[in-house]
């Protein structure tokens, strides 16, 4: 008796695994997306939460650069000159 190897292919097995293979990478691809779509709208509304805190911050410091300037308060400018210092160090050194 000799031993064969027949192989019978069923077409309905291999549409069924094909349709299945089909569906499963669907909902692997679905499940991607939808992934991707919830990190990219989280960081959107981060982005926006963010520039949000920002023009705040420009509006308070707006505001407190309007309430200094209203306040007329005697600035005396202070000149500092290095030329002086640098002489001493010169002389010092000779």
């Amino acid at each position: 008796m000799s031993f064969t190897f027949d192989l019978i292919i069923n077409p309905i097995v291999v549409s069924l695994a094909v349709l299945g293979g089909a569906l499963a990478g669907f909902v692997l691809g679905w499940g991607r997306y939808m992934k991707a779509q919830s990190t990219i709208h989280r960081l959107e509304s981060d982005l926006l939460s963010s520039n949000q805190e920002t023009l705040e911050a420009q509006k308070a410091f707006v505001a407190l650069e309007a309430r200094v300037q209203e306040q007329a308060i005697p600035v005396i400018p202070m000149k500092i000159t290095g030329a002086k210092e640098n002489n001493s160090k010169e002389k010092a050194s000779k």
